[in-house]
């Protein structure tokens, strides 16, 4: 081949190859979600295309018990998964090198998702009435027993006496018409559901803070520090998405009722989710140290979660 031909390959190829600045191919990573709003984030971000410009692939792994997302964070079988804040805390104190990438939702008291409810019917009026009493929660040791507890018990009551009885939320209701349980920790769209046969006792996230994240996204330390680049595209991606969903509530809804499969008349009804727009020591801690008052960890501080 004569120099000259040779060149003219050459250009042309180059020409043809995609440009290391303009065309880089997108990172990919995979992102464990329960089907639930406060995890609808990952959807509307890939949706309405924030991962796209940010430059990021995202394969969303529906997951829907939390366990199984830590196992498969840990495992390596998925590289982000979404959790309680309390429950990324936990495995921290145990020794789990987990760490927080991104916010999730928010407590806001002007739109409260979370409470303890009664019968309409019930006596109990005032925390001390719940002394000797049993509750319905989702879960124990989570922040489903702590909220309550804190409330009852900084409002004259005594939580030790109470005893937390674990229920999944759609038995609630029928628990507390047949007399099983006294009152229950609810969240949306169950307080929404069930206001003609129930009251809100107490909006008990109060009583944690005024506001504290309850969420958020999260990877193993080792993975994040690997990939930091690709952290904070996300992190910038989620929190964009979750600004979106605020301003955009209708449109949020349907791409719920598509995405998740929820039932657009309850999220016509139901209290929305609040997205956080930080990741703060400060809206970690309340649930830290709320865990910690009740013995479930040694309180350390909330900068430990976040990625150093």
């Amino acid at each position: 081949m004569h120099r000259r031909e040779a060149l003219v390959l050459t250009l042309a190829a180059i020409a043809a190859a995609p440009s290391a600045l303009g065309a880089q191919t997108p990172a990919t990573i995979r992102v464990g979600t329960p089907p639930f709003e406060a995890a609808a984030e990952v959807y509307f971000a890939k949706e309405q295309g924030y991962f796209a410009k940010a430059g990021l692939d995202v394969a969303i792994v529906p997951i829907v018990n939390s366990s199984a997302i830590a196992e498969a964070v840990a495992s390596g079988s998925i590289d982000v998964g979404f959790s309680a804040v309390l429950s990324i805390a936990i495995a921290h104190a145990r020794g789990i090198p987990f760490v927080m990438i991104a916010p999730g939702n928010v407590h806001d008291p002007a739109a409260q998702i979370a409470a303890l409810i009664v019968p309409t019917a019930s006596a109990i009026r005032v925390a001390r009435d719940l002394s000797g009493k049993t509750v319905g929660i989702p879960a124990l040791k989570t922040i489903s027993e702590y909220a309550p507890r804190i409330w009852i018990d900084r409002n004259g009551g005594d939580s030790m006496s109470v005893k937390f009885l674990e229920l999944p939320f759609p038995a609630m209701a029928d628990a507390l018409a047949a007399g099983r349980i006294d009152a229950a920790w609810v969240t949306e769209p169950f307080i929404s559901s069930n206001k003609r046969t129930t009251r809100v006792l107490a909006y008990a996230f109060d009583t944690i803070a005024h506001s504290f994240l309850i969420s958020g996204w999260f990877a193993t330390s080792a993975w994040a520090r690997t990939h930091a680049d690709v952290v904070a595209k996300f992190s910038s991606a989620i929190r964009a998405s979750g600004a979106w969903a605020t301003q955009n509530p209708a449109a949020s809804a349907d791409m719920l009722t598509r995405d998740m499969k929820l039932d657009p008349a309850t999220l016509a009804s139901m209290v929305r989710t609040r997205f956080a727009d930080q990741l703060s020591p400060a809206a970690i801690q309340p649930q830290i140290d709320v865990a910690a008052h009740y013995g479930l960890f040694t309180a350390f501080p909330a900068s430990d979660l976040l990625l150093h």
